[in-house]
């Protein structure tokens, strides 16, 4: 079965196992939480690449003997994990309101979503694919991360890349669980989640480039904190990033071993997933006036530059680790996303804004010529 319509029918399968009163809130969930420009719009559908719901399907190639079932539950388990989390999120950051319909919705995905896990690896005693767990993480990331961003301190990468790993935790369980059911050694699940962690770090990279200027004037964007961060070391100014800070990036990722730090910004043997961003509407006059000397800030720091680069090395990373597992559909499309930004980064060093402008310009194409 193709993996979206994989995706679709098992999304459905959920839903009608709900009380009849929740079918209505269950089928219109990517709507609800501003993912989807209608209810009729199916998940399959809602993110622009396919590993996002359906990465254990794709490394399913990666472990022949594997039965059918078992790539099922850990697909559902999956897909059910991200779609809470993003539900999750959505509401920490006052993007939805919390109606109790929304709140039972997501309450029956994260019961589903660990009883689908437990059938693929039963018995299996894990840290890495414990929910519980990666829940904990990602609330304490997201909370984190909200009060960095509504201080306006500066911060690096190092602690962009810790926040967000913790933020998406819940994107490792499933698919390192259906490795365990395959008979995978150690050796090869390390392997496993340094591949997820790249595609998750390239592709939250990528939405927080291109989404900058919506996430600042929702609150706060990371391009803005670390464009301040390099001003801050151009200008020699002290770090200021506290003790205690540090402490709690480290509480929030502390379920995954050593992040090793290499290259000029430190960039990360693995990554997190991508959080796609509700399209937001034309800010009014006064907002485009408030933002402009940010803007200037961010383009002539080079900070998106940089993170686009970042985003090349995280897909670079993925395709190899992808090669090394046998995993050729994720292999080849990230070649195809390494080769795509390292394009994309080449533009915004030559000219600062051009990403952001053919974002603009690729989405208001969408809209006109659909």
């Amino acid at each position: 079965m193709d993996d979206a319509l994989w995706v679709d029918e098992l999304y459905k399968a959920f839903w009608r196992t709900l009380p009849g009163m929740l079918h209505t809130e269950a089928q219109g969930l990517a709507y609800t939480l501003g993912l989807a420009p209608s209810r009729d719009v199916p998940w399959s559908a809602v993110f622009s690449n396919e590993i996002t719901l359906a990465a254990p399907a794709l490394l399913a190639e990666a472990m022949p003997g594997i039965r059918g079932a078992t790539v099922q539950d850990a697909l559902l388990a999956h897909l059910l994990a991200v779609i809470e989390a993003f539900g999750t999120d959505r509401i920490q950051d006052a993007q939805v309101r919390p109606t109790w319909q929304l709140e039972a919705v997501l309450a029956h995905a994260r019961r589903a979503r660990d009883e689908a896990l437990r059938r693929v690896a039963p018995g299996v005693d894990d840290p890495a694919i414990d929910f519980a767990r990666a829940d904990e993480a990602t609330l304490l990331a997201i909370e984190a991360e909200r009060s960095l961003l509504a201080s306006g301190e500066p911060a690096g990468f190092s602690r962009y890349y810790a926040l967000s790993l913790g933020k998406q935790s819940v994107g490792f369980p499933a698919s390192i669980a259906l490795a365990h059911a395959a008979g995978w050694t150690a050796e090869q699940r390390e392997v496993l989640a340094r591949l997820l962690s790249s595609v998750w770090l390239g592709l939250q990279l990528h939405d927080d480039v291109m989404d900058w200027q919506d996430d600042y004037q929702r609150g706060g964007a990371w391009a803005v904190v670390l464009a301040s961060e390099l001003r801050s070391r151009a200008q020699g100014e002290p770090d200021v990033t506290s003790t205690g800070a540090r402490d709690q990036d480290r509480a929030a990722v502390s379920h995954h071993r050593g992040a090793v730090a290499y290259g000029p910004l430190g960039t990360p043997p693995w990554g997190i997933a991508a959080t796609p961003r509700e399209k937001s509407e034309p800010p009014a006059s006064a907002a485009i006036s408030s933002l402009l000397p940010v803007r200037r800030m961010v383009l002539d720091s080079g900070v998106l530059a940089a993170m686009l680069d970042g985003e090349r090395r995280c897909f670079r990373a993925a395709r190899r680790r992808a090669a090394a597992l046998g995993a050729r559909r994720i292999a080849a499309w990230a070649a195809s996303r390494e080769a795509q930004a390292q394009e994309l980064a080449q533009c915004e060093a030559e000219s600062p804004g051009f990403a952001n402008r053919a974002h603009a310009l690729n989405a208001w194409a969408k809209a006109v010529l659909a």
